[in-house]
């Protein structure tokens, strides 16, 4: 029989009144028998009687049953409370998690940003040092070559200077006059000792320009050390006038001789005046027809005084012995001779030393200085030009250190968000491990767990990854070059997580500088 609706029942609020009494009976007999419990009336020839017993037992089952169901009720409310909490947590997780993982993209992108940067700089660095290594070596070469040059040079001028020192000799020995003329000593070469290259405007006018400057200056030089030796030689050749002139003048005896002193003396004023002539010609005039005029005149005057000795000491002989004491002694006459020859042969030596030195100085010292000179001017702009070069290499090493020590910190401060990021996940693995006790009283509830779980688990797979292929990337290029250093992390961090190569360390680029 099926049980009763409740709409047949009063209305009012109250459950039995005076008029359902048997309807109520019925309704509870028939809810008792629905719930397996015994009836609380029987029927006895039509007449319901209350059985007690079975009453009492049934209110205390529906007590007992009431109160665990109670118990289930709040048990189910705190597990659905304590769910509503870890899923409100693992919504803030997930939160965090997605902003730490935009945060890493971001970092990676700008490690990765840097790597090329750096990659870049250090290919220029490469290149600019092989730049500076080709230029160094050329260099080496220039000078190579330029040192066989300059020592070809020494060679050569040493034998151009014996060649003149053997001409100069030979012109003395044979009295011979040079007509005047020019000869083209000491041609202007390449200063920096290569060959030609092709003739165009450019080249033609530097080329002319410098050839101009260099014989300028050779001329100058030349023409300051020819005035120099003119003037030393003139005051030499006045002194030794004046010498042979007193000398003759405080010898003359008679008037004959008189005559014939102011003849020599007028001759030799004219020989002066003849020599002094070339003396100051025009400074255009060599140097070897500058001394061969000067010997053959010095040698014409000691020619004309010998004769004039010669012509005493023949009047000396044919003088009485009357006229002894006006006359010179024939002694006297030898000793003067004597010290006259003796201070010929010193002036002739004295002007012969003269020379040598100014020609010694000349081929030395003035090469010396113009070879110096000439170096300095070629290497000049190379060596600034060198010097420049090695500015910016400093300056991008410099550069080059602050960004590698930047990017050491920069690994490092990534090695320890990585072991903060792996015990997060090992923390959250561990709480939902003791969260996955009630999956059969909540199967929808598992289910979206479960599907999370698995979603956030993917998630941390890929961050896993990810963060991987970045500490890889590190590792290889702390292995490129860099000097390496190995810290040990400490702390419990899952081992499934770290690649196995590592066994529990993190290569970290450490710089020498550091």
């Amino acid at each position: 029989m099926p049980p009763l609706p409740l709409s047949s029942f009063n209305v009012s609020g109250n459950f039995c009144t005076e008029e359902n009494i048997p309807e109520c009976i019925l309704y509870i007999n028939q809810e008792l028998s629905s719930l397996c419990f015994p009836p609380i009336f029987r029927n006895s020839d039509n007449i319901r009687d209350l059985d007690a017993v079975v009453a009492l037992n049934n209110i205390y089952d529906l007590l007992q049953l009431h109160r665990r169901a109670v118990g289930m009720m709040e048990e189910l409310e705190g597990e659905q409370l304590k769910s509503s909490s870890d899923l409100h947590y693992q919504h803030l997780t997930n939160s965090r998690l997605k902003d730490q993982l935009e945060l890493s993209k971001k970092e990676n992108m700008r490690l990765h940003e840097r790597e090329r940067q750096l990659e870049t700089s250090l290919k220029t660095l490469q290149n600019c040092l092989k730049d500076a290594k080709e230029e160094i070596q050329r260099l080496q070469g220039i000078i190579a070559s330029r040192a066989t040059q300059y020592n070809h040079d020494i060679k050569r001028r040493e034998r151009e200077h014996n060649r003149v020192k053997e001409r100069l000799n030979q012109l003395l020995i044979a009295k011979k006059e040079n007509k005047q003329g020019m000869e083209v000593l000491n041609y202007v070469r390449r200063s920096d000792g290569r060959r030609c290259l092709w003739k165009t405007g450019k080249t033609e006018s530097r080329q002319e320009g410098e050839m101009y400057k260099t014989l300028l200056n050779e001329f100058d030089n030349h023409q300051r050390e020819l005035m120099v030796e003119n003037i030393e030689l003139k005051k030499v050749l006045q002194q030794m006038k004046h010498e042979m002139v007193g000398v003759l003048n405080s010898k003359e005896t008679c008037q004959k001789e008189e005559k014939q002193s102011n003849n020599m003396d007028q001759s030799t004023l004219q020989t002066n005046s003849d020599d002094d002539e070339p003396l100051k010609g025009p400074p255009e005039m060599s140097c070897d027809h500058a001394r061969e005029k000067l010997t053959n005149s010095i040698r014409q005057q000691w020619r004309k005084l010998k004769h004039h000795v010669e012509r005493l000491d023949s009047q000396a002989s044919m003088v009485q012995d009357g006229d002894s004491e006006e006359m010179i002694s024939k002694k006297l006459h030898e000793d003067e001779t004597e010290r006259l020859k003796l201070e010929i042969q010193q002036c002739k030596e004295f002007i012969q030393t003269q020379q040598q030195l100014l020609q010694q100085q000349l081929n030395t010292s003035c090469d010396e200085e113009t070879a110096a000179v000439l170096n300095d001017s070629y290497m000049l702009e190379e060596k600034e030009r060198l010097k420049e070069e090695l500015r910016v290499f400093e300056e991008q090493r410099k550069n080059f250190e602050i960004e590698r020590r930047n990017f050491t910190e920069a690994a490092v401060r990534l090695g320890h968000e990585r072991k903060c990021f792996e015990d997060d996940r090992a923390m959250w693995l561990k709480h939902q491990f003791l969260n996955t006790t009630f999956a059969d009283q909540m199967k929808p509830q598992s289910r979206r767990t479960d599907e999370f779980s698995k979603r956030k688990f993917i998630l941390f797979t890929s961050l896993i990854s990810l963060s991987n292929k970045t500490w890889n990337l590190f590792s290889d290029f702390a292995d490129s070059g860099h000097e390496e250093k190995l810290i040990s992390i400490s702390g419990k961090v899952n081992m499934l997580t770290r690649p196995p190569s590592w066994n529990g360390l993190y290569v970290v680029t450490h710089t020498k500088n550091q």
